[in-house]
């Protein structure tokens, strides 16, 4: 059986990974049609990008801008990594599994509720459309994969028990029994 320790290390460092990954990628894009050409707007957790059919492009920091809390919920994901190697880091891998998990949760959350109120706006003539990209998918794969590492960092590691000898005590004093039990006879055949 694979150490815990090394498997659950492993998963953390994953999960880091695709976390962090993921933050830079597209993780949803809407796009608005009605008056006039076409407007796309895409958002990563670090920016929003509007590119509209003009050819004009806007970098400005996005609204639900969790790009710092996640990556420094991956740094904590890979020091817990390095402190499982040594025995230590269980707290530290659930707290930043947990935060991780919980700002992911979170984004996608907002993102799921923003989609809603525009969903209620009157139409107007325009309509718009919600398309969720690799970023997201990353975000949750990797927060899924911290929660299942720090979950195995709590198993303690198998030590295996020292053999137990039988023990044999003699309550009253007993002279007729040898120490080693009474022999067996064996029957004649």
């Amino acid at each position: 059986m694979a150490d815990l320790r090394k498997v659950a290390s492993a998963l953390l460092v994953l999960a880091a990974v695709t976390v962090v990954v993921g933050s830079f990628q597209t993780t949803y894009e809407t796009v608005f049609h009605g008056y006039g050409p076409d407007r796309s707007v895409s958002t990563t957790l670090w920016v929003v990008v509007s590119d509209e059919q003009t050819g004009v492009q806007d970098d400005e920091p996005a609204f639900y801008a969790a790009g710092t809390p996640v990556a420094l919920s991956a740094a904590l994901l890979v020091l817990a990594a390095v402190l499982l190697v040594r025995d230590r880091g269980r707290a530290l891998a659930m707290a930043a599994a947990g935060a991780l998990a919980g700002i992911v949760f979170y984004y996608v959350t907002q993102v799921l509720h923003e989609r809603k109120i525009r969903e209620s706006w009157p139409g107007g003539g325009e309509s718009f459309e919600y398309t969720f990209h690799a970023g997201t998918y990353l975000l949750v794969a990797g927060a899924f994969a911290g929660l299942v590492g720090a979950v195995l960092a709590q198993r303690r590691p198998h030590r295996p028990q020292p053999e137990q000898a039988v023990v044999v005590h003699q309550l009253d004093p007993d002279d007729d029994t040898p120490p080693f039990g009474i022999e067996r006879q064996q029957e004649p055949q």
